[in-house]
């Protein structure tokens, strides 16, 4: 299931306004690399694309590749009942994104369905500003709670014309259907994914590539 195609529709609302993304692409577990292209169906979007980078590419978990001896729990699960992930970012302004993320699997294809509700953000906000540039790559700490429940954590920053940052703190909560694979509940325990993004954005029309790399051991300290 190395190679695999990608569908995706965003939905949701930006301190009330509503937007609609769609879109897909294709990603290659082995490689630890996915590309998503999406298009706004309800004209330019009323905040920055670059809010949404890792909610086009993060949202896909399944195309991290994972150290050997180590299965990917996300690929396991699409054949093994699936799974959904709820997600809080909170943004240094006050803004926050609520997002719950469900997928199913048709052949080779992932169809991630997901909403985003921002709520919070002040009228003066960056997000409602062309001073958003780019993310930066981020490293995403994981671990099993239950058998059939994963939380991460990570810090978020994106870079600004000015030289400055925006940033915010995500937590996420993963509820498999079956337990996850042995491999990450009983010996993988607390891990690592890095992850960066390349992203090509305007108001209407949003595409990156991602890639993702899990570890156990920094490779500098192995």
């Amino acid at each position: 299931m190395a190679a695999m195609k990608i569908e995706c529709r965003i939905t949701g609302t930006m301190n009330g306004v509503e937007f609609e993304l769609v879109g897909g692409g294709e990603g290659n577990t082995d490689q630890g690399r996915m590309t998503n292209k999406m298009k706004s169906t309800k004209g330019p979007l009323s905040f920055s694309p670059y809010l949404l980078s890792h909610v086009m590419g993060y949202g896909f978990y399944h195309f991290g590749t994972f150290p050997s001896g180590y299965e990917n729990p996300y690929v396991h699960a699409m054949t093994n009942g699936g799974y959904t992930n709820t997600r809080i970012e909170s943004y240094e302004d006050g803004g926050v994104l609520y997002l719950t993320f469900n997928y199913r699997l048709d052949g080779n294809k992932i169809i991630g369905d997901f909403k985003c509700v921002g709520t919070g953000f002040p009228e003066d906000s960056v997000i409602f500003t062309d001073k958003i540039i780019k993310s930066n790559p981020n490293c995403e700490h994981f671990y099993p709670m239950a058998e059939n429940i994963m939380k991460n954590a990570y810090m978020r920053t994106l870079s600004l014309r000015d030289g400055g940052y925006y940033s915010g703190q995500v937590t996420s909560h993963i509820h498999f259907k079956n337990a996850i694979h042995p491999s990450i509940l009983h010996n993988g325990g607390s891990m690592f994914t890095y992850r960066r993004v390349e992203e090509l954005h305007t108001q209407t029309d949003l595409g990156i590539v991602e890639y993702q790399h899990v570890f156990k051991t920094p490779t500098a300290f192995a």
